[in-house]
């Protein structure tokens, strides 16, 4: 054999063992990089206040609608990792009378990062701690959905918007509560009438001008229940209420348009972890 074809076979047997060794190291550092995911902390990726009205200025079926809605677009949509605040409109808010449900202090908050990776990449034990978490939090949506079913209209001649909606002002961004959601939304679904009507809304404190800043706020509302230029006193109305309050946005949806509106969690679930039925 001629010393050329040595070397050729030589130089070959080098690159291969090069190629194989750096395959080798690739592999490493991704089996390096699964083990060492890091979850980072534990919140609450979004805090969600509903206000729901079931007051007799609106027919039966749009309060229907409203549940529905509340049931199908919302809670369906929600995972572990968020937090639900819900109140309904009465004639005079009261917070102990008028609060439908709320998420408990048991409800888990999930790993800031856990959306950073796929589902396929994480550890087996986030898998299993994730399927804990939902089994927690599906069981406390079912006491949500419950006590929606069992909602009554309430007493009294007047739909108390401005009341329910100061009580959220004061909590949706509150420094008092250590566990604030990273996102915030705010949902409005009803006539999105207050009542006794009013010329224009009550001006916000000094310490009252950020209360909805970066809050995502939707009020949506049964198509067709105002006239044209009642609708456009409304929304005139609560685009003043809410940006004199630090809110960028305001948008007016229908309930039609709002469906597929909310964001889905974000969260793998049982079936996306392949751990369905375990």
């Amino acid at each position: 054999m001629s010393s050329a074809k040595k070397a050729l076979i030589l130089l070959s047997g080098i690159v291969f063992i090069a190629i194989a060794g750096i395959g080798a190291v690739f592999a490493v550092f991704v089996k390096l990089a699964e083990v060492q995911f890091t979850p980072g902390a534990e919140i609450y990726l979004r805090d969600v206040y509903v206000v729901i009205d079931q007051t007799l200025s609106m027919a039966q079926g749009q309060r229907r609608e409203a549940r529905d809605m509340l049931k199908e677009e919302i809670l369906r949509e929600m995972g572990p990792g968020d937090r639900i605040f819900c109140y309904r409109i009465g004639s005079d808010f009261r917070e102990s009378s008028d609060r439908v449900f709320t998420s408990s202090r048991d409800l888990p908050k999930i790993y800031e990062n856990i959306t950073a990776v796929a589902p396929a990449d994480l550890p087996e034990a986030f898998k299993s701690d994730l399927l804990v978490r939902w089994d927690r939090f599906s069981r406390e949506r079912s006491g949500w959905i419950e006590r929606l079913d069992n909602l009554d209209s309430p007493q009294g001649n007047y739909s108390d918007y401005l009341g329910t909606l100061e009580e959220i002002a004061r909590r949706i961004n509150s420094p008092a509560d250590p566990n604030l959601g990273r996102e915030k939304w705010l949902i409005v679904l009803g006539d999105l009438k207050h009542e006794p009507v009013l010329s224009s809304p009550p001006v916000p404190g000094s310490n009252e001008k950020r209360q909805f800043h970066e809050v995502h706020i939707h009020m949506v509302y049964p198509g067709g229940i105002h006239q044209r230029s009642e609708q456009e006193r409304i929304e005139r109305f609560w685009k003043q209420f809410f940006t004199a309050r630090g809110a960028k946005t305001v948008n007016f949806i229908s309930y039609d348009g709002f469906i597929g509106h909310f964001p889905r969690h974000q969260v793998p679930g049982p079936e996306t972890l392949g751990l369905a039925g375990k």
